[in-house]
C-alpha cells in the first residue's frame, strides 16, 4: 500500500504555482502608441515576434493608437528580449467584389492599407525593439 506525504505533495504543488505552473518564458508588460504622420493610427493589430523564434505578442490599437500586448494572456506582453515589429491597418472593410472573399453575398474584405505596407512585416517593417524586465512604454512613430 502507497503512504502519502501530504507536507511534501503541498510544498511540491506550491513551488509549482511560484513558479508560473511550470516556469515558462518570461513576459513582461508592453504598451505604447501607434502613430503615423504624427496622428494615432487607431484598429491597427500590432505584433512583436521575438528574434529567437518563441511565441510572438500581439495586441490591437483603440481609437486613440494605444495598444497593450499580449502572448499567452490578453494584456500579459511580451517575451523579454529583441523583437521583429509589424504593424497592420487598413481602412474600414469595404464590400467584396466577385472573385474576393468567400463569395457569399455580403461578404467584406479589408479596406485599402492606411499606412505603407511594408509595416505589414516583422521582416520588412524596420522595426526593432527590446523588451526588458520592468514595465516597457514602446510608443511606435511610422513614417514613410
Amino acid at each position: 500500500m502507497l503512504k502519502h506525504n501530504l507536507p511534501a505533495t503541498a510544498l511540491f504543488v506550491a513551488g509549482l504555482f511560484a513558479m508560473g505552473c511550470g516556469g515558462g518564458p518570461a513576459t513582461a508588460p508592453v504598451s505604447g502608441v501607434v502613430t503615423y504622420k504624427g496622428k494615432p493610427v487607431p484598429n491597427a493589430d500590432v505584433t512583436f515576434a521575438p528574434d529567437n523564434g518563441g511565441r510572438a505578442a500581439s495586441g490591437r490599437t483603440d481609437s486613440n493608437g494605444r495598444f497593450t500586448l499580449g502572448t499567452f494572456e490578453v494584456s500579459d506582453g511580451a517575451l523579454i528580449g529583441k523583437h521583429k515589429v509589424a504593424v497592420i491597418a487598413n481602412g474600414p472593410p469595404r464590400p467584396a467584389k466577385p472573385g474576393e472573399g468567400s463569395g457569399m453575398p455580403g461578404d467584406t474584405v479589408p479596406g485599402e492599407p492606411v499606412i505603407p505596407a511594408k509595416f505589414f512585416s516583422p521582416d520588412t517593417s524596420g522595426l526593432l525593439h527590446e523588451v526588458k524586465s520592468g514595465r516597457n512604454s514602446i510608443d511606435l512613430q511610422l513614417a514613410d
